[in-house]
C-alpha cells in the first residue's frame, strides 16, 4: 500500500507565543512602517490620523449670544431686583437671537422670558447679570493652535464636525491595508448554486471580508481556487505586489491535499504551522516578500477564531489602536460637581486608574461643546433632583473607551503649558495615553495630595525666597517628588507692533489698556499678583483684571482678536499667534509626581521621551524655553 503524502504540524505553537513571534518578525520587515495619504475631512470617518492635528481657527470664532433675549451692558443691570425692576430705554439694550454676534458695546444677554417689554419700547429687568452672562465667547470651546488630536487617533463623526469648525479641511491619515481573500478547495462551490453531495458552499470569504472591512481594511475576494499547488503559487505571485495581506482559506491543515503550507514554505518563511487552540488549530503564519500571508482553517468556527485572535491584532498594530470595550465602571469623582435639579444631566468624563481605584474628571459641559465628545472616556448621569455630586463620591460610568486604554492612561492635572500637549503626542508613539486637565498649579498640588492624578504641572512662585515650587511644596506636603521640566519665559503678550506701546507692568494701570488675566490658583496669576504688590499697583486699577482664561493660548487669542491689549503668558504662545512679547522673567515649570508613580514603568517611559531627541527638537522650535535641568528628580520626605 502506498504511504499517504501527509504533512504533520512541525511548527505548532501556543497562541500567545505565535502571535508575539509573528508581530515581531513583521515589525522587522518594516510591514508596520506608516504609509499615509491626504484626504478631505468629509471623507475621513473612521480613518486613523498619521500626525497630530491643530486647530486653524477658534471655536467659536466670535462672541455670540447663547440664548434668545436682549444684549445689555452688565454695568447697566446693577441693583435690578424683582422688588425693584430696573428700566432700560432703547439705547441700552438690543434684541438678539441665539448665535447672533454680540452688538458692539454690549457684554451680556438676558433671556427673553426674563424681560418685561413696555409699550414705549423700553424694558424692565429683574436681576443683575455679570459680564459675558449667556454669551459664548471667542475660543470658549477651542483656541486656534490647540492640538485637537494626537497621531493614530481614529476619527469619529463628532471629530469631523470639530475639525471643520476649527478650520481643518484636509488630514493626513494612514492608508488602509489592501487585503485579498483566496478561498481554496475542490469541494467548495458558489453558495447560490444548487448543492450536490460532497460540495460545500463557499461562505467563509464573506465572513473574512466583512470582518476585515470592519477593522478598516480594503478587501478583495479572489475567485476560488482548487487544490492545485501550481495555481496557488501563481495566484500568490500575482497578488503580492498589489496587496499588503494575503489570506488563503482552507488547505492549511496536514492532509494529503492541503497544499497551502507547501506553497508558502517554498516561496517564503513559515513561522507557525498549527496553533495550540481548538477551534483554530490548522493555521499557517508565513511571511512572503516581507508581507504577511496567512492560511486560515476552512471550518467557519475555526476561521472566525483565528480572525479574532490573530488577524485582528495585526490590523490593530497597523493602526496603533485597540477596540473599545463599552461597559460600566465604578469611579471616584475628582472634583465637586453641580448640576441642574430639573433635568437628568449627562456629564462627559476622563478616566484613569490612580493607585488602586478609578478616578473620573468632568470635561467641558454645555450643549454647544464638541471637544469633550472627542476626549471623553465615558459618561456619568446626574439624575434629576440631585444638585451636587461631592468630591470622592463613587459613581457608575458608562464607558466609551476600553478598560485597557483607561488602565494605561496617565492623568496630568495642574498648570497649563503648550509643551505638555506636544509631550502627550510623542508618548502616543510609545503606547502611553496622557490625559491633560488644566486646573492651575494649586489645583494640581491638591490633586496629587489626594491621589487624584499621576502628574501635575506646577510653577509656584514663593515671594519670600523668590524661587519656585520647592518652598511652596515644603509648606503644603510632607512627602513629594518633583521632576524638573523647563524654565520658561513669562512676559506681556501684546498685539502685533505693540500699538499701545506697552513696555512694563506699570502700563497695565493705564485707562486705555485692556488686560486679560489667568484664573485664580494658577501659577501665572500668583506671579502677577506678586509683581503688582511689589510695584504698588492696585489690581482694581487694571481694566480687565477680573477677565479670566484657563490657558496661555486663550490669553493670546483674546489679544490677537483685539478683545484685549495685553496679558501675562509664556513667550511660546506669542510665537504661535504671531504677536509681540515683552519679557518679564524666567520661571521654573516642573512636574509634581504622585510618589507611588515613581515605580510605575510608565514613569520611566515619560522620562525617556522627555530625554529624546524628538522632544528636544520640539522645544528647540519653540521660543522661550530652557531645558538644561530637564528630567532631574527631587524627592523629599518630611518628618511625620
Amino acid at each position: 500500500m502506498q504511504a499517504l503524502d501527509r504533512k504533520i504540524y512541525l511548527k505548532k505553537m501556543d497562541l500567545d507565543r505565535a502571535l508575539e513571534l509573528y508581530l515581531s518578525r513583521l515589525r522587522e520587515t518594516g510591514f508596520f512602517q506608516p504609509r499615509t495619504e491626504n484626504i478631505k475631512v468629509s471623507e475621513a470617518l473612521d480613518r486613523v490620523l498619521a500626525r497630530a492635528v491643530f486647530a486653524l481657527r477658534s471655536v467659536p470664532h466670535y462672541n455670540s449670544a447663547a440664548v434668545d433675549g436682549i444684549a445689555v451692558r452688565s454695568s447697566d443691570t446693577v441693583q435690578a431686583s424683582k422688588h425693584a425692576p430696573k428700566r432700560l430705554d432703547r439705547d441700552h439694550f438690543a434684541i438678539v437671537n441665539t448665535g447672533q454676534p454680540m452688538p458692539e458695546g454690549f457684554d451680556a444677554v438676558i433671556m427673553i422670558e426674563d424681560v418685561h417689554f413696555l409699550e414705549d419700547g423700553s424694558v424692565e429687568i429683574f436681576e443683575p447679570v455679570p459680564s459675558f452672562h449667556n454669551v459664548r465667547t471667542i475660543g470658549e470651546d477651542v483656541v486656534e493652535y490647540d492640538m485637537l488630536f494626537c497621531r493614530y487617533h481614529r476619527l469619529a463623526p463628532q471629530d469631523l464636525s470639530l475639525l471643520l469648525a476649527a478650520g481643518v479641511f484636509e488630514v493626513e491619515v494612514l492608508k488602509k491595508p489592501e487585503c485579498v481573500v483566496v478561498p481554496t478547495g475542490d469541494e467548495i462551490v458558489d453558495p447560490y448554486s444548487e448543492l450536490k453531495e460532497g460540495s460545500i458552499p463557499e461562505t467563509n470569504s464573506i465572513l473574512v471580508k466583512a470582518f476585515l472591512e470592519r477593522l478598516g481594511a480594503n478587501v478583495k475576494v479572489h475567485d476560488p481556487l482548487g487544490d492545485d499547488p501550481t495555481k496557488l503559487a501563481s495566484a500568490l505571485q500575482e497578488l503580492l505586489p498589489t496587496h499588503d495581506l494575503v489570506l488563503f482559506i482552507g488547505g492549511s491543515s496536514a492532509g494529503q491535499k492541503d497544499y497551502v503550507y507547501r506553497v508558502l514554505e517554498k516561496h517564503g518563511e513559515v513561522l507557525v504551522h498549527g496553533l495550540s487552540i481548538r477551534p483554530g488549530k490548522p493555521t499557517i503564519l508565513a511571511i512572503v516578500e516581507e508581507k504577511p500571508v496567512i492560511g486560515l482553517p476552512g471550518f467557519p468556527a475555526s476561521c472566525f477564531t483565528v480572525l479574532e485572535r490573530v488577524v485582528k491584532p495585526i490590523l490593530q498594530a497597523w493602526y496603533r489602536s485597540s477596540e473599545s470595550d463599552e461597559d460600566f465602571l465604578e469611579a471616584e469623582v475628582a472634583t465637586r460637581m453641580f448640576s441642574s435639579v430639573g433635568d437628568d444631566e449627562f456629564v462627559r468624563v476622563m478616566l484613569a486608574k490612580v493607585k488602586d481605584r478609578y478616578v473620573c474628571v468632568p470635561l467641558k459641559r454645555g450643549a454647544a461643546t464638541m471637544s469633550s465628545l472627542t476626549k471623553m472616556d465615558g459618561t456619568i448621569v446626574v439624575p434629576k433632583g440631585q444638585e451636587v455630586i461631592d468630591e470622592g463620591k463613587k459613581v457608575q460610568v458608562l464607558l466609551t473607551a476600553s478598560r485597557k486604554r483607561i488602565d494605561n492612561t496617565v492623568l496630568f492635572v495642574g498648570s497649563n503649558d503648550p509643551l505638555i500637549d506636544r509631550l502627550s503626542d510623542l508618548l502616543i508613539e510609545r503606547g502611553l495615553n496622557l490625559s491633560v486637565v488644566n486646573v492651575g498649579s494649586l489645583g494640581g498640588v491638591r490633586a496629587i495630595a489626594k491621589s487624584y492624578a499621576h502628574l501635575a504641572g506646577v510653577h509656584l512662585f514663593d515671594s519670600e525666597s523668590e524661587t519656585y515650587n520647592l518652598p511652596f511644596l515644603r509648606k503644603m506636603m510632607k512627602h513629594f517628588v518633583l521632576v524638573k521640566f523647563v524654565k520658561r519665559l513669562q512676559g506681556l503678550v501684546v498685539q502685533k507692533g505693540n500699538p499701545k506701546s506697552i513696555k512694563s507692568l506699570h502700563d497695565l494701570a493705564r485707562r486705555d489698556v485692556k488686560f486679560v488675566n489667568r484664573q485664580k490658583a494658577s501659577g501665572t496669576r500668583i506671579l502677577l499678583d506678586y509683581y503688582l504688590s511689589k510695584l504698588g499697583i492696585d489690581p482694581r486699577q487694571i481694566n480687565g483684571y477680573e477677565k479670566e482664561e484657563l490657558t496661555h493660548a486663550a490669553v493670546a487669542l483674546k489679544i490677537k482678536r483685539n478683545l484685549a491689549d495685553v496679558g501675562l503668558a509664556v513667550s511660546y504662545v506669542a510665537q504661535l499667534m504671531d504677536l509681540d512679547f515683552v519679557p518679564l522673567c524666567w520661571e521654573e515649570y516642573d512636574l509634581l509626581v504622585l510618589p507611588e508613580f515613581l515605580k510605575d514603568e510608565r514613569f520611566g517611559i515619560i522620562l525617556d521621551v522627555m530625554a529624546s531627541s524628538d522632544f528636544k527638537n520640539v522645544v528647540s522650535e519653540s521660543s522661550g524655553y530652557d531645558i538644561s535641568d530637564l528630567g532631574r528628580v527631587v524627592e523629599e520626605v518630611g518628618s511625620l
